[in-house]
């Protein structure tokens, strides 16, 4: 099996696995405390809720 050689250009371009794998990480973390501290507060949740697009039936069951 011959070894495969990665261009200078690629590597450059393209992050190591453990930068990409960190990244994630920390882009959930956020994602999961945003959620919590949105969740904690009536008025911030209010806030999010009406700046979000939402499409309702007419019964008010929330389609999208």
């Amino acid at each position: 099996m011959k070894n495969i050689q990665i261009p200078k250009v690629v590597k450059d371009i393209i992050p190591p696995p453990t930068a990409m794998i960190r990244e994630t990480i920390i882009v959930l973390a956020g994602v999961l405390m945003a959620a919590y501290v949105i969740s904690r507060f009536p008025a911030l949740k209010k806030f999010v809720g009406d700046a979000s697009i939402t499409v309702n039936d007419r019964q008010g069951n929330n389609l999208y």
